[in-house]
C-alpha cells in the first residue's frame, strides 16, 4: 500500500526548511495514524512487529520531491508551492481501510528553531503495486541503511554497498522482517540472492533529532540497483523499505525495470 502525497505551502513566504527533516516527517505519520486508531499507533511506535531480537514498524516513506530547489548550507531553500512525498506500508488488514482518509486535508509544520513551513495535504493518490518477479531492477528514492556490529565495538558501522558482507546482510534484513511479520522463519532458498549497484553511488548522511542532547547521525546510500532473489521478499522489501531505519525515511524505492 503506498501513497503519494501532495503537501501545499500554507503560507508562500514560509519557504525554507532544514536538509535534515526525516524525523519530523516520522514523527508526524505516527500522528496521522494515531488521530485514526490510536491504540495501533501505539502498538507501532512502541513495539511494531518484533522478531527474536529486533523490532520493526515495517512503512517508509521517499525523500521530499521537490521540483524546484536550493541548497543552501544546511538548509533547503523550496522554490515550489507543492512538494510531494511517497509513504509505503506493507499492505494489512488493520490499516488499509482508513490509511487514505486519514491524510487528506491533513496540515502540519516542518522545520525546526531556526526556520519552518506549513504544509496542507491537498492530495492522497494510491500507487498500483508492481508485478514482482526474482528479478527487478530499483531506484533508492531515499537512502539505504546498512549497518553491521562487530564483537568489542561500542558503535555499528555503517557500510557502503561495496563491502563484502553488504548483500549477506541486505537479504538478511528481509528475511528477518519476514519473520517478524509472520512470525516463521523464511523456508530454505536454493536460488541465487544478489545485488548489483548500476549507478553512480552517493552517500547521505542524517542528523536525527538534530539541534538536541539526542542528536545522532545515521549514514546511507543511494543507488540503482538490480536485485535477484525470492520476488516476496522482494515485495516485502518494496513495500517496508530495504535496509534498516526504514520509519525514518530510509530504504524507499521506485522500480526502474
Amino acid at each position: 500500500m503506498r501513497f503519494q502525497l501532495t503537501l501545499q505551502r500554507i503560507n508562500s513566504q514560509e519557504r525554507i526548511i532544514p536538509i535534515n527533516y526525516q524525523y519530523e516527517v516520522s514523527a508526524w505519520i505516527y500522528r496521522v495514524i494515531g488521530q485514526g486508531d490510536p491504540a495501533f499507533s501505539a502498538w507501532l511506535h512502541e513495539q511494531g512487529y518484533a522478531d527474536d531480537k529486533k523490532q520493526f514498524r515495517l512503512f517508509t516513506f521517499s525523500n521530499l520531491i521537490i521540483p524546484n530547489r536550493t541548497i543552501r548550507g544546511d538548509r533547503i531553500i523550496i522554490g515550489s508551492d507543492a512538494v510531494r512525498i511517497i509513504v509505503s506500508f506493507l499492505p494489512h488488514e488493520a490499516i488499509t481501510h482508513f490509511i487514505q482518509g486519514l491524510f487528506r486535508n491533513q496540515e502540519f509544520r516542518m522545520g525546526d528553531r531556526q526556520s519552518q513551513v506549513s504544509f496542507r495535504v491537498t492530495s492522497v493518490e494510491g500507487q498500483p503495486g508492481p508485478s514482482f518477479h526474482d528479478r527487478m531492477i530499483f531506484r533508492a528514492i531515499s537512502p539505504i541503511l546498512i549497518s553491521q556490529s562487530l564483537p568489542g565495538e561500542k558503535y555499528a558501522r555503517y557500510l557502503a554497498p561495496d563491502h563484502p558482507d553488504y548483500t549477506h546482510l541486505f537479504f538478511n534484513n528481509l528475511k528477518e522482517k519476514w519473520k517478524a511479520f509472520t512470525g516463521k522463519d523464511y523456508p530454505s532458498y536454493s536460488g541465487r540472492e544478489d545485488i548489483s549497484i548500476i549507478s553512480p553511488v552517493r552517500k547521505k548522511g542524517i542528523l536525527i533529532k538534530a539541534g538536541t542532547p539526542m542528536e545522532s547521525k545515521l549514514i546511507g546510500y543511494s543507488f540503482d540497483f538490480r536485485i535477484t532473489g525470492p520476488a516476496d521478499l522482494i515485495r516485502l522489501g518494496y513495500y517496508t523499505g530495504f535496509g534498516e531505519k526504514n520509519s525514518m525515511g530510509f530504504g524507499c524505492v521506485e522500480v526502474v525495470i
